[in-house]
């Protein structure tokens, strides 16, 4: 359930013994092993996953956080950063400690494949130009970019820069991982 703020929440009714409202995921582990009904309450999609997860490593029964977004439309509202973690969560990757300083490289993918998350429309050939720089200095001759939408420039650089540097850059489009979930 999603309130007019737009808090995620979820719950579990697991025993009957008054209930606890816990945003940290600590006030709803600590309840958990007491035997309490809990409410967990975030605003961020990536704390409520994190709840989630410590949740079951308890053996809580605890379904999917209620409330995450799932449309595009929901996720260019997003925060960057929650964003990014969408992203990385979808496509099982991790993320860039460095959010400074990064050379362009948001994450990784797959097998240390680099990539670089854009939370925006019509993404051009300069990211993708810039893209090519950052993973040549990783050392890798392959990338992904995620986006929700590329320009035909963006398209044209991909090719030429396959065709000229043997650079395999993959453009994925946040609706073609909804569609992959």
């Amino acid at each position: 359930m999603t309130s007019s703020s737009g808090t995620t929440l979820f719950s579990s009714d697991y025993r009957p013994y008054g209930t606890i409202y816990g945003a940290y995921g600590t006030a709803i582990a600590v309840a958990h092993k007491l035997g309490r009904r809990w409410v967990g309450i975030d605003v961020s999609p990536t704390a409520c996953k994190l709840m989630a997860n410590r949740l079951k490593a308890l053996r809580a029964k605890v379904g999917e956080p209620i409330g995450l977004p799932k449309s595009v439309a929901a996720l260019q509202k997003l925060q960057p950063f929650e964003f990014q973690n969408w992203v990385f969560d979808k496509l099982s990757g991790r993320v860039n400690p460095r959010k400074v300083g990064d050379y362009g490289i948001d994450g990784w993918v797959e097998l240390d494949v680099p990539c670089q998350v854009k939370q925006s429309d019509d993404v051009g050939r300069n990211v993708v130009d810039n893209f090519e720089t950052a993973i040549q200095r990783q050392g890798k001759d392959r990338g992904v970019i995620v986006a929700f939408s590329f320009g035909r420039g963006a398209i044209e650089e991909v090719a030429r820069a396959k065709n000229e540097m043997h650079l395999d850059i993959k453009l994925k489009t946040v609706q073609e991982i909804i569609d992959e979930s």
